[in-house]
């Protein structure tokens, strides 16, 4: 079994993820037994089944190229136990597909918790989002604080920029820096940072643009805000809308 050192030498690949799963896991069971811990907040909007959507979703629908009339087809990825989306609107009916990798392990602690009548997380990777629901599948993608938690980011944003329909959106939404400024502990190893030229990853130093990937299409807004002091960088938005199918090659060429 790969050990996760991540030297020069090391691969960071899914059997090496999967030992860094144990700390997540325990994150999200003392957030659920304590009923959102230092969160209580977070906690009660997750669990109540009249939850209205959040106002950055809001923010993005109204960009979406889609009929209103039928139910409006979000995918949350990465989204922990619950969803932080919001459940209802009276304006429109939302057909929520909650997903992440250790889908298992939180239902069992959401059964134990008997925490009910909310949409449960499916079990999906970032990696295999697109062979799993296929291309323009999604009016509207949320991932928020994951893609930096993922296996493989690059391949992870092209997955969901791929799932969502031409004249639908991607909520993308991260910590700058948070593998390093977490010592790279736990899920935290790949680094997501903004510049003047927009989307990087980088981990221990070695750096690569994402921004061709987000450049084929329509940056809706980038919001960099810190919510304590108003310095930008504690965290990034970007609302992003697709107007054409993903090549990755042709994002990746510099």
């Amino acid at each position: 079994m790969t050990v996760a050192t991540l030297d020069n030498t090391v691969t960071w690949d899914h059997s090496a993820w999967n030992q860094h799963t144990p700390s997540e896991v325990k994150f999200w069971d003392q957030w659920i037994m304590k009923e959102g811990h230092h969160w209580p907040e977070d906690y009660k909007r997750r669990t109540d089944p009249q939850a209205p959507v959040t106002q950055l979703m809001l923010d993005l629908i109204g960009e979406l190229d889609v009929d209103l009339a039928a139910p409006l087809q979000i995918m949350d990825i990465g989204s922990g136990p619950l969803s932080y989306v919001g459940y209802v609107h009276d304006k429109f009916a939302i057909d929520l597909t909650v997903v992440d990798p250790l889908a298992d392990e939180y239902n069992r602690l959401l059964d134990q918790a008997n925490v009910v009548d909310v949409p449960r997380p499916q079990p999906g990777y970032f990696e295999t989002a697109l062979a799993t629901c296929g291309e323009n599948s999604f009016d509207a993608v949320w991932c928020f604080n994951s893609l930096d938690h993922s296996i493989d980011p690059v391949h992870g944003l092209f997955n969901l920029l791929s799932v969502v329909k031409i004249g639908g959106s991607l909520v993308l939404s991260f910590h700058p820096n948070e593998a390093e400024q977490g010592d790279y502990g736990g899920l935290h190893q790949w680094n997501l940072d903004v510049d003047g030229e927009g989307l990087l990853l980088n981990q221990k130093g070695k750096q690569m643009r994402l921004q061709g990937l987000i450049a084929q299409q329509k940056v809706v807004k980038r919001i960099d805000y810190n919510a304590k002091t108003g310095v930008k960088k504690e965290r990034v938005t970007y609302l992003i809308k697709k107007t054409a199918n993903v090549n990755l090659s042709q994002a990746l060429l510099t």
